[in-house]
């Protein structure tokens, strides 16, 4: 009897731990939502200090590296839509003028997107050979 009230305990234990784990990943500040850029200016100042992730393409001429620090500002666009970019850290090898781009961050009141994550597309090194070249 006395192991099996230790045996429950310890399952509690767990679950609790469990729960607790799950709904603290859930709360506003670690949110993230997914959106175009046109989607993210209809928003507003309802976008203003949420988190993002918004793809585009780098567009061409608008990376400009600061020479004392880490920080780059680009622009991005999709559909027709540009977002001004400020990055603060090390850019992937990939990233480029008309590079595909996926960003992380927040959009704020200056309707600049401070991104703390930069991902790029890779080209497809793995794409299937032209089918009309046979040997």
């Amino acid at each position: 009897m006395k192991r099996n009230v230790r045996i429950f305990g310890a399952f509690s234990l767990v679950i609790l731990a469990m729960l607790y784990l799950i709904s603290s990943g859930f709360n506003e500040e670690t949110m993230v939502y997914y959106s175009t850029v046109k989607e993210l200016k209809l928003k507003g100042e309802d976008a203003f200090g949420q988190g993002f992730r918004v793809s585009g393409i780098v567009v061409p001429g608008s990376i400009e590296k600061a020479i004392d620090k880490i920080e780059v500002r680009f622009v991005i666009e999709e559909e027709g839509e540009r977002l001004s970019v400020v990055y603060n850290g090390v850019l992937p090898d990939t990233f480029k003028e008309g590079a595909e781009v996926l960003i992380e961050g927040k959009y704020q009141p200056d309707n600049i997107f401070y991104a703390t994550n930069v991902f790029t597309k890779c080209a497809s090194k793995y794409e299937a050979a032209d089918e009309s070249s046979t040997d």
